[in-house]
């Protein structure tokens, strides 16, 4: 019995599409399977290659599986899932996440297997297969056994999150941010609460909100967002030349620089499981006290491997420049969507000897039917190539 088969979609293209473009939706659930653990002995020997992104999902499946996803492909608990979720609920939630990207040819195989199988797409897909399984787990592990105590209310577990924290926290020099906290956070509610924290540095801020959620049966949701603000970077941000681009003007405050969210930080993390919320919104879910007591040590532990790194990067302009303008951009932890000016404002303040490169690859990601982002933009985004094209010699 096989569970899929990109063989299964190849008779279906009448829109030119390449071989792998079959692979691409059953490859990426393989590779979640794989860096997770769930996979076969075989699928092991690929996870350093997975997790350093050397190998795409589609000829994973491909060259690992013969392009077949079979019960052998999994171990014990890969098998129980798979059987569990793959067949019910894989494909819509594909279509859910990743159907703004489908090329609607009117060929309905040809328009699901459209979707791009960069990266991005599975960091996006990954955070929803983490919640299903996660959940399945719960569900599975409870069966017989006495309920878990109920965690402490909101404010009490965001104390125990900031203690966790704090050597991270001191070291960076981070530290509360009244002033900016209500204007950054929603209100605290019985369900909600956060604190804001900030560090100044020469030519420039991070921030890093850290927002905790009650949910159903007792779990909590954390999420910690960065935001920065280099200024050199900013100001080319806000005074591109291009008023009627967002309309901006010399008074306004100062973009910040970068938005960094749990899911882009924390990539395929083996131990901390980014899940995605029901508005595909990045989240670490503690459902019982002892998940939470084994899990914020090793929270702590990445803010200060992963995420004190990620800072000092993005407080300089070569760091901001080596983290988002990527080859190709697409690959950047920063990406998002091609219809913005940070690409090519970021690259012109460091001098990025791609620069001309670079606006070649929006322009082609920003025509590109399937591309993540808002349309409306377009017009916006191809006036700021021109303009640096003009800058530039291009």
């Amino acid at each position: 019995m096989l569970f899929d088969s990109a063989d299964y979609y190849f008779p279906d293209f009448q829109s030119g599409l390449a071989k792998e473009a079959a692979a691409t939706h059953i490859g990426m659930y393989v590779a979640w399977l794989t860096m997770r653990g769930l996979g076969s002995v075989e699928l092991n020997g690929y996870v350093d290659d997975l997790r350093a992104r050397r190998i795409r999902c589609a000829d994973l499946l491909l060259d690992a599986c013969d392009g077949k996803f079979a019960p052998t492909d999994v171990n014990a608990e890969g098998l129980a899932f798979s059987q569990h979720y793959f067949t019910r609920q894989y494909e819509i939630d594909y279509r859910s996440v990743l159907g703004d990207q489908f090329r609607r040819t009117g060929h309905a195989l040809d328009d699901f297997c459209s979707v791009p199988g960069h990266w991005h797409n599975f960091d996006r897909m990954a955070m929803v297969l983490n919640r299903r399984w996660m959940d399945w787990r719960a569900e599975r592990d409870k069966q017989g056994e006495a309920q878990s105590p109920a965690l402490s209310p909101p404010d009490s577990v965001l104390g125990l999150v900031v203690h966790a924290l704090i050597g991270f926290l001191d070291e960076e020099g981070l530290v509360h941010d009244r002033v900016n906290e209500p204007l950054m956070m929603d209100e605290p509610t019985p369900d909600r609460a956060g604190r804001l924290f900030r560090v100044d540095f020469e030519g420039g801020r991070h921030w890093l909100l850290v927002v905790v959620r009650r949910l159903p049966q007792g779990a909590f949701a954390i999420t910690l967002t960065v935001a920065s603000c280099l200024d050199r970077v900013a100001e080319r941000i806000r005074d591109h030349g291009l008023p009627e681009y967002f309309q901006d003007t010399p008074d306004d405050p100062l973009p910040y620089t970068a938005l960094v969210r749990l899911y882009q930080w924390l990539r395929a993390d083996t131990e901390l499981i980014v899940e995605a919320d029901d508005d595909y919104n990045s989240r670490l879910v503690f459902r019982t006290p002892e998940a939470m007591r084994a899990g914020l040590p090793v929270l702590a532990q990445r803010c200060r491997t992963v995420l004190g790194p990620l800072l000092k990067k993005l407080g300089t302009v070569q760091g901001l420049d080596e983290l988002r303008c990527t080859s190709p951009i697409s690959e950047s932890i920063l990406y998002t969507d091609p219809f913005n000016r940070l690409v090519l404002s970021t690259a012109e303040v460091a001098r990025n000897p791609r620069i001309l490169s670079l606006c070649d690859e929006l322009e082609a990601l920003g025509r590109d039917p399937q591309a993540p982002g808002p349309r409306m933009f377009g017009a916006g985004l191809m006036a700021h190539i021109n303009l640096v094209r003009s800058r530039h010699g291009g």
